[in-house]
């Protein structure tokens, strides 16, 4: 277990785009003998849920990026260190003989169709190709998921990365690949007990040593924030970092990972189309206290119409989340957002004076507003085409504002007394 003094070095098993930095969630959580029910809604790869069980209290997230959601499932388990280290070791010296069997022409994952095989010809060499397939391969045959879900994770530790991997692309953990090489600079089998060893040691819950007396746990589901399958009144604390107003494209890093894993482009097409602010070229009549919360995220006239509708599903889509977080959360229960700000066509947005905005609306009552920079190691913004927009709107894309909030309890609740489901 997670001691205080280890606050601010809670260290991550994967590589994730604009991570919530651990230690504004751990200052953040309350200190209390009796487990607080605490709610990401938009877990990302799984920080505050780490947190929250590190800290003694019942974590609960969702999430809809496939590979976020193994990531934060991952980081949140009880691991059996000997048995996942054996397990790979078996995995890889099976993955060995099934690649010497493959033929470069059929190195693909089960079901790939052809437009993933296009995709996955493009990313990957052919020696890299038939190696991943190989690995992939006897992942899947893990019967125990407990091993198999540590087993993937470290499997795609070897693709998403920021410089070398096993792919033809730079940064893709920044979720911008490019291809840069001809030959992939590294080969899967080289590094995969490497990387399953940075998995096992950097994960903070492990088996042999389970709390006496308090049983934490983290309960991690794929879902949609916007349509939250919990009770009302029923979440004491929630802690969550909104999407970055399609500043990250976290699936275009991720799908060079889940394409292994059995989905299809068009599967993470579908998901990404569905995703919090995805573009949409036409909407519903917007309520009047969306089209106010527009209006205070800035100085709008110099966006296009494609742009707008934009910015229109964002603040849409926040709003149901917002709703959402309104009806669970118990009176006087606290609600922290670190809310990155935006930029589109190099007009700055204000995503947190919208939030703001919203929030009220839903019956929460702003308590502070604390703007913190992010660490120079810890950006990925403004990305690389922003780079013309000026000292001013750079400097303000490296800050991110932490909002904090308390529910009023005035939100009406009486239509969902049972499970809100979609």
């Amino acid at each position: 277990m997670i001691s205080a003094a280890q606050k601010a070095h809670v260290r991550t098993i994967h590589p994730f785009p604009a991570r919530m930095a651990p230690s504004i969630v751990w200052d953040c959580l309350p200190n209390s003998d009796r487990p607080k029910r605490i709610l990401d809604p938009m877990a990302g790869s799984g920080t505050t849920l780490v947190c929250a069980r590190a800290k003694g209290h019942y974590a609960i997230g969702y999430e809809t990026d496939p590979l976020a959601f193994l990531i934060a499932r991952t980081w949140c388990s009880d691991i059996d260190r000997v048995r996942v280290n054996n397990r790979a070791v078996i995995v890889l010296e099976r993955a060995k003989i099934l690649a010497d069997k493959l033929d470069y022409h059929e190195a693909y994952p089960k079901g790939a169709d052809e437009e993933t095989r296009h995709f996955i010809n493009f990313w990957f060499d052919n020696e890299n190709r038939r190696q991943l397939t190989a690995l992939s391969t006897c992942i899947n045959r893990i019967s125990s998921e407990d091993e198999r879900i540590f087993l993937w994770c470290a499997f795609s530790r070897l693709i998403i990365t920021k410089s070398t991997g096993v792919s033809l692309a730079r940064d893709v953990s920044h979720s911008r690949p490019h291809k840069v090489y001809q030959t992939a600079p590294i080969h899967p089998f080289d590094k995969f007990l490497k990387a399953v060893e940075h998995v096992i040691n950097n994960s903070p819950f492990h088996q042999s040593n389970k709390s006496v007396g308090r049983n934490p746990f983290a309960d991690i589901h794929m879902g949609d924030a916007r349509y939250l399958p919990i009770n009302s009144n029923s979440i004491d604390m929630i802690i969550t970092s909104p999407p970055y107003l399609n500043a990250i494209d976290y699936l275009r890093g991720h799908k060079l990972s889940l394409v292994w894993m059995g989905y299809r482009i068009a599967m993470i097409r579908g998901i990404r189309s569905e995703n919090i602010g995805s573009e949409i070229s036409d909407h519903p009549q917007l309520e009047n206290t969306i089209l106010e919360a527009i209006k205070a995220m800035g100085k709008l006239s110099d966006l296009n119409n494609r742009q707008m509708g934009m910015l229109r599903r964002y603040a849409y889509d926040m709003n149901s989340v917002l709703k959402e977080c309104a009806r669970v959360i118990k009176k006087n229960g606290n609600a922290i957002f670190v809310v990155g700000d935006s930029a589109l066509h190099g007009v700055f947005i204000k995503n947190s004076d919208g939030l703001i905005n919203l929030a009220v609306n839903h019956g929460f009552s702003l308590v502070s507003r604390v703007v913190r920079p992010i660490a120079e190691n810890k950006r990925y913004l403004p990305p690389p085409n922003l780079q013309q927009t000026g000292e001013q709107l750079q400097r303000r894309m490296r800050e991110e504002v932490i909002l904090k909030f308390i529910s009023n309890g005035k939100v009406e609740r009486k239509d969902f007394t049972k499970m809100n489901t979609k």
